[in-house]
């Protein structure tokens, strides 16, 4: 094997060592790592090892977790900036809108799930710590089903069952302009798509709270005009299209 091969060999282990955390998943031990990135515990070991090191990764209480090192580089993400700063003011008035949490996310090109750049969220009381993480994930799977049918999140799993109700799914997220997610518990997300081109997504806005506390269709409505009002201005901006 060559150098070269060698190296990439090497960061592609790194890179799918990394890829086993998911959201929800604080810390993962190293076996469940190496059992995930299908490699033998002392190449998992070698390889966690050396990202401790840099700061990527970090140790905890129950194994391993994504380090800080790893979030400095990621908030340097040029489409994760530019983003954040147009799509803000609109996710700030969102919630005021519509008094729930509000969300920015983009599209993964290298999986289905989309993910988050920036969120304000509503307060939680004490003891409410759950419901938070129920509004993240009801939001990222409207929001992943957004980025499905719009053209850019690969794979996405629009629906279960076979490709027809995959495809039904589709036609009626592109329809309506939106798709809703919802938790075991009852929170829903709603969620839009953020376009540089007619019908392709970059990422989404998203909206959620508990089903009792959200009259869906006005949320939807004020969500629509976000997105279109957040597209509109990366698509009048050469330079900022350039960036996404």
């Amino acid at each position: 094997m060559s150098v070269e091969n060698s190296s990439r060999s090497m960061l592609a282990r790194a890179l799918g060592v990394l890829r086993t955390f998911q959201p929800g998943e604080p810390e993962l031990p190293l076996s469940e790592i190496a059992r995930r990135a299908d490699m033998p515990k002392a190449t998992a070991h070698r390889i966690t090892t050396e990202l401790v090191t840099e700061g990527i990764l970090e140790r905890g209480e129950k194994g391993l977790r994504l380090g800080v090192g790893l979030f400095l580089l990621g908030a340097r993400v040029p489409r994760q900036l530019v983003l954040r700063d147009i799509a803000l003011p609109h996710v700030q008035r969102l919630h005021h809108l519509t008094r729930g949490s509000a969300f920015v996310f983009i599209a993964d090109p290298t999986g289905a799930n989309a993910a988050l750049a920036d969120a304000v969220r509503r307060p939680h009381g004490p003891g409410h710590g759950q419901q938070t993480v129920e509004e993240t994930q009801a939001s990222e799977q409207a929001a992943t089903r957004v980025l499905g049918a719009f053209g850019l999140a690969t794979g996405a799993h629009c629906g279960a069952g076979g490709a027809g109700a995959q495809t039904a799914e589709v036609g009626r997220v592109r329809h309506q302009g939106f798709a809703v997610g919802r938790s075991a518990t009852g929170v829903t997300g709603l969620a839009a798509p953020l376009l540089t081109a007619p019908g392709v997504a970059v990422g989404a806005l998203a909206v959620a709270r508990s089903q009792a506390g959200l009259d869906v269709g006005l949320a939807a409505a004020h969500l629509r005009a976000a997105c279109a009002a957040v597209s509109g201005e990366l698509q009048r901006s050469p330079e900022l299209m350039s960036a996404v």
